[in-house]
C-alpha cells in the first residue's frame, strides 16, 4: 500500500498519542485516599446502635436461624462436591469410545 508522507506523518502522531495515552497512568497516578465527610460526635450517643446484649445481626435466635441457615447450605454444597467427584472416578474408570471397536 503506497502512502504519501502526510499520510505517514499522522499515523506516527496518532502511534505516539496512543502510546503516552497508555503509559500516562505510570506518569501521573491518580490519587488514592478516602475522604469522610461526616463528622463523628463523641457526645452523641445514637440510638439505632445495638446494644451489647442484641449483635448486629440481630437476636440470639436469629443467629441460631443464620447458623442453621449456613449449615444447611454448607451441607448441600459437600453434597454436591462428593456427586461431582464420584462421576469423576467413573468417568475415569471407563473405557474411551472408539468407531473402530463397533466392528
Amino acid at each position: 500500500m503506497t502512502l504519501d508522507r502526510n499520510a505517514k506523518i499522522l499515523m506516527a502522531v496518532f502511534t505516539i498519542a496512543l502510546f503516552l495515552n497508555g503509559i500516562n497512568p505510570w506518569l501521573q497516578p491518580p490519587e488514592a485516599g478516602a475522604k469522610e465527610n461526616t463528622s463523628i460526635s463523641v457526645n452523641k450517643i445514637d440510638s439505632a446502635c445495638s446494644s451489647p446484649d442484641k449483635g448486629p445481626i440481630g437476636s440470639p435466635e436469629e443467629v441460631k436461624n443464620y447458623e442453621r441457615l449456613l449449615g444447611y447450605i454448607e451441607s448441600t454444597v459437600n453434597d454436591i462436591q462428593l456427586t461431582v467427584k464420584g462421576i469423576d472416578r467413573k468417568m475415569d474408570t471407563m473405557t474411551p469410545f472408539k468407531s473402530a471397536d463397533r466392528g
